[in-house]
């Protein structure tokens, strides 16, 4: 699957161009450039002086994408081709510096645009309507190397992140990671909405749950806190993890599963305790079920509720 990413950071000098142009430069194994060199150091100078011939020196320098392909899906050549394609589709008379990395399991490549246009003068703008028309670019041309980017679907509890930064980080195991581990853990147990706080405090965690309130929220105590962060809401786990069951409505649905979990488990000790056919539980009232450990206590059966 190829995914284009936009690196949110982009400098306002000189000194920050030349930096990342010496960040993704040293690290490629191929370079290409549109309508500028391939030598990196070459780069910053050329895009320095289309911005002077215009009188428009200031501002954002350049703006900074990625393009990633999944592990074995691509050769390094077909990379350097698909990156250059969807380039000069995406930024029409700019200069684009393109930077293909094998340094990680997945190959990918890092475009770094000039923000002026050197035909019209004109500064790259991106919103979200352009960014959308660049993904779907990626996607046509992806499908016709043999990638169908809209078949693959992402896997539950596959990290989804725009950051660099942020998805190393996440990768790591920061603590947004082993919030959501936990809350996967008391999920698969817990029986009630305040059994599932509980289970959380212990933990660590103080989690914020009103009814009138949209969100569900977990606050890190201080003992287990490793980063500078520590409140975040369920539903910032459930985009960033994709996991559609970190939601509200879907929690107290499963805590209602567990209990009927936990009761068809409680029964099932019961009949067989007391020699009862194995599949009363199915066919018990609630009432009857009362009478039921009521009456095996008092012969002496041991029941774990």
């Amino acid at each position: 699957m190829a995914i284009i990413k936009v690196v949110k950071k982009s400098g306002k000098t000189h000194t920050s161009l030349k930096k990342v142009l010496e960040y993704v430069g040293e690290k490629a194994c191929e370079t290409y450039g549109i309508n500028c060199n391939e030598n990196y150091k070459k780069v910053a100078y050329e895009f320095f002086e289309t911005k002077e011939f215009f009188d428009k020196t200031d501002g954002r320098q350049y703006r900074h994408y990625i393009q990633s392909f999944s592990p074995n899906e691509v050769t390094k050549e077909k990379v350097l081709e698909i990156a250059i394609k969807w380039a000069e589709k995406s930024f029409p008379n700019h200069e684009v510096f393109i930077a293909v990395h094998d340094d990680k399991e997945h190959l990918h490549s890092h475009f770094i645009v000039n923000t002026v246009n050197f035909e019209t003068g004109k500064k790259l703008h991106e919103t979200i309507d352009n960014l959308r028309l660049k993904k779907e670019l990626n996607d046509e041309i992806c499908k016709s190397y043999g990638i169908d980017n809209k078949e693959m679907i992402k896997q539950k509890g596959e990290v989804i992140s725009y950051d660099k930064n942020k998805y190393q980080i996440i990768k790591k195991g920061a603590d947004i990671t082993k919030l959501a581990e936990n809350v996967i853990k008391n999920m698969q147990t817990s029986t009630s909405k305040e059994n599932f706080i509980s289970n959380m405090e212990k933990d660590g965690y103080v989690t914020e749950w009103e009814e009138n309130k949209k969100h569900v929220s977990f606050t890190i105590s201080q003992d287990i806190l490793q980063g500078k962060k520590n409140k975040f809401r369920l539903s910032n786990l459930e985009k960033t993890f994709n996991i559609p069951e970190f939601d509200k409505e879907k929690l107290l649905e499963i805590f209602k599963l567990n209990q009927e979990k936990e009761r068809k488990n409680i029964l099932e000790k019961i009949t067989t305790n007391m020699g009862f056919e194995k599949d009363i539980s199915k066919n018990i009232s609630p009432k009857q079920e009362k009478n039921t450990i009521s009456h095996s206590k008092e012969k002496g059966y041991e029941i774990e509720l």
